[in-house]
């Protein structure tokens, strides 16, 4: 659900918190402030959001229902010149600690006082603006909608939203692929994730996952499975497991 008001100096927040009480509170005392807000509540939402709009900051909860929120923290921190803060009641020091590792700016234990947070925020925005590099990479274009792959289904959706259900040894694939995206992968390096040797019997039954795949990745006009002849392969776009 999406709540936007007026901008304060063309500043927008995405909230991800499933959370709804706490996170219309939230959007509340933003919107009060004069920030453009966007409320979402679970992983695949988030990512959807980002696919069409950059915002300048968002403020998420690690405990999503759909995913863990470092993976999100991860994705933004890769993808997206977004400012990232992480609210969250998972707030030991590994806790914090992971989510630093992961690339969140700050890190603020639940519960917080809501004037205290919407300070935090500001700060944290002034402090990107003033850095010009960020402010450089803020006027790229919004990224690309990524392809998911679901576990609790095994199902591979695209960025037109199709589904289409995967066997196991093509999700142990698009699992090693979404840890290298837009990267080449050696053919050495795929056969031993799948458990396969480096012989002709491998070979072939690798070359066979990635022609059922490819069909099952069509739907988009360029397949994203690209192969670097003699030497490996890659999935050349935004590739999230949920």
């Amino acid at each position: 659900m999406k709540n936007i008001h007026t901008e304060k100096q063309g500043k927008s927040i995405l909230i991800v918190e499933d959370d709804r009480d706490l996170a219309e509170s939230i959007e509340m005392y933003l919107s009060l402030d004069g920030y453009q807000v966007t409320m979402v509540a679970n992983a695949i939402s988030c990512y959807m959001e980002l696919s069409r709009s950059t915002y300048d900051l968002a403020l998420l909860d690690l405990s999503l229902p759909d995913q863990d929120g470092l993976v999100l923290v991860r994705y933004l921190r890769a993808n997206t010149p977004t400012a990232i803060m992480v609210l969250s009641a998972r707030s030991t020091i590994d806790d914090r600690r992971m989510g630093y590792d992961a690339g969140a700016h700050v890190f603020i234990a639940k519960p917080v006082d809501f004037k205290e947070l919407v300070q935090l925020i500001a700060a944290l925005l002034d402090s990107m603006a003033n850095d010009s590099q960020t402010r450089e990479v803020a006027e790229t274009e919004p990224q690309e909608e990524p392809w998911l792959m679901l576990r609790s289904d095994w199902d591979l959706v695209s960025p037109s939203g199709s589904h289409t259900h995967l066997t196991a040894k093509e999700r142990d694939l698009i699992i090693l692929f979404s840890a290298h995206c837009n990267e080449m992968i050696s053919r050495e390096k795929i056969l031993k994730a799948l458990g396969y040797t480096n012989n002709e019997y491998g070979h072939r039954s690798l070359e066979s996952i990635l022609y059922r795949l490819r069909k099952k990745t069509s739907d988009t006009g360029t397949n994203p499975i690209k192969t670097f002849h003699g030497n490996g392969y890659g999935f050349m776009a935004p590739l999230v497991v949920i």
